[in-house]
C-alpha cells in the first residue's frame, strides 16, 4: 500500500547531522521580544470554543480555517464553506494555531514536544496534524509536514489523540501560524482542547560511542546497553546505519537490549542514522530471549512511567536459523535452547517473556479496569509507543512483535518469517532444526485506543496479527500473505480477547489476507476469526478481571452479555461489544486461500456488529487436522463464511472448538 507519511524523526535525523537546525527562511518573521525561555514540561493549552483561555496558544483564522461552535468544542468545515467574520466564501477544512513566539519560536528552546489533541469521536472518519516542522513536507522546507491520521470510532465519547514530534520549527511559517488541524474532507472535526507539552531538546546517543561496531563480528550488547542507560527522558538513541553499505555486517546482538533497566524513561527514540538504509540488530546463536525489550522486570522500575518510545527505521533480526526454541527435553526451559535471559527473571518454564522472540514493548496494564480507562488512570498503563518502518525477520518462537499497552500505534512495519507452522508427521518444516510447536505470532498486542495500520506480514506461524483485546482499537489497511510452499498459520487476523473481553468499538476495515500454503502441509486455517471459540472452546482455568465469560465448558454455551469472568474459577470466554450502545466494525477487508475465510465463534453482541463488504475467495483446504478428521463429531470444508455463537444470516452455522 502507499505509505502514508515517513515519521517525522526522518526528519530530525537529516537536520542532526551535525546537531544542527537549518537557519531560519530569511523571510520568517522575527520573534516577539521574549522573557526567560519556558521550562521542559510546560502545558501550553487553548480550548478552542473559549479562545481567552489561551496560554501561550492561540486561535489563528485563514481564509480556508473559518470553523463553528459545536457543543464544547469548535468544528471544521469538511470542505464546506462556513460563515466567516471577513465574509470569505473559501471552502473550509482546518482548525488553525500559532504557538507564542515567547514561548517557543524557530526550534528554540526546544525542537521537541507532545501535541494532544481532545476531540469528539463521532464517526468513523480521520484528521491529521499539518505542522511548522524543521524540514521536509509538500515543500520540502519544513511548512505543512503531516502527521499520520487518526481514525475515530464512533464512541460519542471526547477522546484525546497524542503525538510526538521532535523535528518542530514552529517559525509562522504555516499560513502565519504553527500548525493545523485537517478533517480530510471524510467528516468534520469537533475540537474541545488542544494542548502543547514542550519536552526537554532531546540529546543523540550514537551507540558507537560506547563501543558497539556493526562492520565487526564482535558481540555488542554491551556497548549498547551501555549507552542505553545513560539516555535520559526524551533523548534519541541512534545505530549506525546500514545494510546497503560495504563491509557492513551489522550490530551482533548476543545480550538483549533492554530500553529501560531500573530508571523509567519515556519519550526514548531509537532508530537509525539514515533511513533509507537502516541499521541491522541481529540475534547471535547464543542470544536467550528477545533480541529488545521495554524492560527488565528483575530490574524494578514502574512500567507505567515508560511511555511515549518509539522505535523506527531499523531491521531486527531474530536469527531462526540458529536458534532454538526447545531443545531435546522438548520444553522451553533454557536446557539446549534459546529460553531465558541474561538478567535473573526467567524462573518459568515457557514463560513467554523469555522465549526466543523479537521485540518485546510489554508494558504496564491495569487488570482492575474492564472499562481500560487509561486516560483517568495514566499512572497504571503504559502509553503512546510508536513503532513505525521497523523490519523484523527471522522469528524463532513466540512472537515477532509484542506490545501490551495503551494508545500505541504500529504503522508500516514489514515482519517476514516467524517461527513455523508445519506439524503433520511426513511434512518438511521451513525451519527443521527442531520438532513441534515452535510457532509465532507477527504481532501479539492487547490494550485499548491503538492504531495498527499498513503493516506487512509475510509467513507467520501462528496468528499474523493477535489481539487479546480493548476498546477503541482499529487494525487497519494490513497485509497477510503465506506464501506458496509449507507455509501455513492458524488465522491471519485473530480478536482473542483472553485478557480485556469488551472490544466495543474497534475495528477490523480494509485489511488484505492472501493464503497460497500447502493444502496437506500448511495453508491458512482461518483468515479473519472474532471470537476465542475456535481454541478448545476457549475454557480456561482462573481468569484475570476483565475477561468477559460464564463459569464452565460447554460446547453450546449461553452468551455472558457482558458478564465478567469470576477470578477463581474456570471461565469460557468470549469476545464482547458489552455496551448497548456500542458496535464491533468488521469492513472492507479482502480474504483469499485460507481454510475458512471469516470465522465468528465466541462473539457476545450486547452491542452490534457491523459487517459490511468483505470480500471472499477461493477457500481452500489446509493442514487443519480437525476439519477432516473430525472434532466433537462435526467436520468442515473450506468455507467463505462460518459463525457460530452467534450465527449470522447468510454465513455458514457450523460449531468448530477445535484449533488442530
Amino acid at each position: 500500500m502507499k505509505k502514508i507519511t515517513r515519521l517525522v524523526l526522518s526528519v530530525l535525523l537529516m537536520t542532526l547531522a551535525a546537531c544542527n537546525l537549518p537557519a531560519p527562511r530569511t523571510d520568517a518573521p522575527t520573534p516577539s521580544p521574549t522573557s526567560a525561555p519556558l521550562p521542559p514540561m510546560t502545558m501550553l493549552f487553548i480550548f478552542p470554543a473559549r479562545p481567552e483561555s489561551n496560554r501561550h496558544l492561540n486561535l489563528s483564522s485563514a481564509a480556508d480555517a473559518d470553523a463553528e461552535i459545536a457543543g464544547e468544542g469548535l468544528r471544521t468545515g469538511n470542505g464546506q464553506a462556513l460563515p466567516a467574520a471577513d465574509g470569505n466564501t473559501i471552502p473550509d477544512s482546518y482548525i488553525q494555531f500559532d504557538v507564542s513566539d515567547a514561548a517557543l519560536f524557530a526550534a528554540l528552546p526546544t525542537r521537541s514536544i507532545r501535541l494532544d489533541i481532545e476531540y469528539l469521536d463521532q464517526g468513523t472518519d480521520s484528521f491529521t496534524v499539518q505542522y511548522d516542522a524543521a524540514a521536509g513536507g509538500p515543500y520540502g522546507d519544513g511548512r505543512f509536514f503531516e502527521s499520520w491520521p487518526i481514525y475515530k470510532t464512533g464512541s460519542g465519547e471526547y477522546r484525546t489523540a497524542s503525538f510526538v514530534f521532535k523535528d518542530v520549527y514552529f517559525g509562522n511559517r504555516d499560513n502565519g501560524a504553527d500548525l493545523r488541524i485537517f478533517d480530510r474532507n471524510d467528516g468534520a472535526e469537533t475540537i474541545r482542547k488542544v494542548s502543547i507539552i514542550l519536552l526537554p531538546d532531546p540529546t543523540v546517543i550514537n551507540v558507537d560511542e560506547c563501543g558497539a561496531n556493526p562492520f565487526d563480528d564482535q558481540p555488542d550488547s554491551d556497548a549498547i546497553q551501555a549507552c542505553v542507560n545513560r539516555a535520559e527522558s526524551g533523548d534519541i538513541i541512534t545505530f549506525t546505519s546500514g545494510e546497503n553499505s560495504p563491509n557492513y555486517r551489522g550490530y551482533r546482538i548476543d545480550k538483549t537490549i533492554f530500553l529501560n533497566m531500573a530508571t523509567p524513561r519515556s519519550y526514548l527514540t531509537f532508530t537509525s542514522t539514515d533511513p533509507d538504509n537502516p541499521a541491522l540488530l541481529q540475534a547471535t546463536a547464543d542470544l536467550h530471549g528477545f533480541v529488545m525489550k521495554l524492560f527488565a522486570r528483575s530490574q524494578g522500575g514502574d512500567a507505567a512511567a515508560m511511555d511515549y518510545m518509539t522505535i523506527t527505521h531499523l531491521h531486527l533480526d531474530g536469527n531462526r536459523q540458529e536458534r532454538l526454541c526447545f531443545g531435546p527435553d522438548g520444553v522451553a526451559n533454557g536446557v539446549d535452547d534459546n529460553w531465558g535471559s541474561w538478567v535473573p527473571e526467567c524462573t518459568l518454564e515457557w514463560d513467554s517473556a523469555c522465549l526466543p522472540g523479537t521485540l518485546d514493548m510489554a508494558g504496564a496494564l491495569d487488570w482492575s479496569d474492564p472499562r481500560q480507562n487509561y486516560l483517568a488512570n495514566p499512572g497504571r498503563w503504559s502509553v503512546g509507543h510508536h513503532i513505525e518502518d521497523v523490519h523484523i525477520t527471522n522469528t524463532e518462537c513466540g512472537t515477532a512483535f509484542g506490545l501490551g499497552a495503551a494508545a500505541s500505534v504500529l504503522l508500516n512495519n514489514v515482519i517476514e518469517n516467524a517461527g513455523d507452522h508445519v506439524h503433520l508427521s511426513g511434512c518438511a518444516q521451513t525451519d527443521d532444526q527442531e520438532g513441534l510447536g515452535d510457532w509465532s505470532d507477527g504481532i501479539t498486542f492487547d490494550g485499548p485506543g491503538h492504531l495498527v495500520m499498513g503493516n506487512t506480514i509475510v509467513n507467520p506461524s501462528d496468528i499474523g496479527i493477535v489481539f487479546f483485546g480493548g476498546r477503541l482499537t482499529i487494525i487497519r489497511e494490513n497485509t497477510i500473505r503465506i506464501e506458496a510452499g509449507n507455509y501455513g498459520a492458524f488465522a491471519g487476523i485473530a480478536i482473542h480477547p483472553w485478557a480485556f473481553g469488551d472490544i466495543s468499538f474497534s475495528q477490523v476495515t480494509g485489511n488484505t489476507i492472501l493464503s497460497e500454503g500447502d493444502e496437506t502441509c500448511g495453508n491458512l486455517h482461518a483468515g479473519i476469526d472474532i471470537g476465542t471459540h475456535m481454541w478448545g472452546g476457549a475454557c480456561l482455568g482462573e481468569q484475570v478481571t476483565p475477561a468477559i465469560g460464564l463459569p464452565g465448558c460447554l460446547l453450546e454455551p449461553d452468551a455472558p452479555h457482558g458478564a465478567l469472568c469470576g477470578s477463581n474459577e474456570s471461565c469460557q470466554v468470549w469476545a464482547s461489544v458489552a455496551q448497548e450502545d456500542a458496535f464491533f466494525l468488521l469492513t472492507d477487508n479482502f480474504v483469499r486461500g485460507a481454510h475458512i475465510n471469516y470465522l465468528i465463534e465466541g462473539l457476545d453482541l450486547v452491542g452490534r456488529l457491523i459487517e459490511e463488504n468483505n470480500v471472499s475467495e477461493t477457500p481452500r483446504r489446509s493442514d487443519w487436522e480437525a476439519a477432516w478428521r473430525g472434532c466433537d463429531g462435526v467436520h468442515w470444508r473450506p468455507t467463505d463464511r462460518v459463525a457460530h455463537h452467534p450465527s449470522l444470516p447468510g454465513w455458514t452455522d457450523i460449531r468448530i472448538h477445535c484449533e488442530r
